[in-house]
């Protein structure tokens, strides 16, 4: 819909913080915000890997790149990534895409120089902030911990706040998203090193990686459900809440063949009008949570296709697409908008929870443009 693509154009204009001010902190290259309202003039750390997925597929190799080398600024001056670039956010990331980002430009640019550059950036965040003691609680398995250490404030660094998946407990919580993103994080450094010859380096991750993903498996997937979990630390067990994180074992490649027919036997579960709804249906904490059934997120709508195309499940991801794709359309058409989440069974604008439901939207952009260039792609 071209009218949905002239949207993207208009709201994508990058923006400039050349220096601090009040809470706001400098970022040396442009960026896309989420939107100019509600989060304008702010990068956030999870959102950017979506963001330039958009913004390679428009040809802005330039914007993308900056907005890497822009995370990295922040990794040299604090230590670690922060949420967004907010002085109050300097003590909380999110998820883990610093590494998968890195080889998004690299597999552009081919550039070895620059990896060579970003590479002891990406290993300081994972092991001195990823594989901290606050984090890495049940070695080599890590969980979400901010610098306030309490359930809520851990809960927003997951990027999900809030939702029931937690059971308002995520201090206590393996989640099955963050070690799979670790996972993935070890087997690019294992590929980076490679590439620039440092076989050493290359086998410690190698072997790093290889000990996540028997941990990982040993507590995180149940054989009776056929499903990954969230584990409990203070209970010794498996949460039993299902939600679309467990697809991060498809996107990462964590799962084997089996356990991935397994789960894609269970999407049945989560498919809804609009696309994959982020929870199941029962079992919701109340008041509502915004990551929660029936708000379905752009970027785990994106996850889980990637995944599914990873391990050959093209005609399951098709059809994610295109619920998803006519969903955005439908509500577009009505609305003149694209929005942050959406309610997938309803096929309207998402549930507000934590704060009002957002127009823009970084991710929403993107990923309506990837999904109509594989469509396409499909289609010739």
């Amino acid at each position: 819909m071209k009218q949905i693509l002239d949207y993207i154009d208009r709201t994508e204009q990058p923006s400039r913080v050349t220096e601090d001010r009040g809470t706001l902190l400098h970022l040396p290259h442009p960026f896309v915000s989420p939107n100019p309202e509600l989060f304008g003039d702010n990068q956030f750390y999870w959102d950017t890997y979506f963001t330039i997925r958009g913004l390679l597929h428009r040809d802005q190799f330039a914007l993308a790149k900056g907005m890497v080398e822009n995370l990295g600024y922040q990794l040299e001056r604090f230590g670690f990534i922060p949420m967004r670039n907010e002085m109050y956010n300097t003590g909380i990331s999110q998820p883990p895409f610093f590494s998968a980002m890195i080889r998004e430009i690299h597999q552009v640019s081919g550039d070895r120089d620059w990896l060579r550059q970003q590479v002891p950036l990406a290993e300081q965040e994972l092991n001195r902030y990823w594989k901290n003691e606050r984090h890495q609680v049940r070695e080599p398995l890590s969980r979400y911990c901010d610098h306030f250490i309490t359930n809520d404030t851990s809960e927003h660094e997951s990027g999900w706040d809030m939702t029931s998946r937690f059971r308002g407990r995520a201090l206590h919580i393996l989640p099955i998203d963050l070690n799979c993103l670790l996972f993935q994080y070890e087997k690019d450094l294992e590929s980076f090193h490679t590439e620039l010859g440092n076989e050493a380096k290359a086998g410690h991750y190698r072997e790093a990686a290889d000990t996540r993903r028997t941990a990982l498996l040993s507590l995180l997937w149940d054989e009776d459900t056929g499903f990954f979990h969230d584990y409990d630390t203070e209970r010794e067990a498996r949460v039993p809440f299902r939600s679309l994180a467990a697809y991060f074992a498809l996107w990462s490649g964590v799962a084997s063949a089996e356990q991935a027919r397994r789960l894609v036997d269970h999407l049945g579960s989560f498919r809804q009008p609009g696309g994959l709804a982020n929870t199941q249906d029962h079992d919701l904490f109340t008041p509502f949570r915004q990551w929660d059934y029936p708000n379905g997120w752009p970027n785990l709508q994106l996850i889980v296709v990637d995944g599914l195309r990873r391990y050959g499940f093209t005609a399951e991801a098709r059809d994610i697409v295109d619920a998803w794709q006519s969903m955005v359309e439908e509500v577009f058409a009505s609305t003149q908008l694209l929005w942050e989440k959406y309610d997938v069974v309803a096929r309207a604008p998402g549930k507000s929870g934590r704060y009002p439901t957002q127009s823009g939207f970084g991710w929403t952009n993107a990923v309506y443009r990837i999904f109509r260039d594989y469509q396409e792609s499909h289609r010739a």
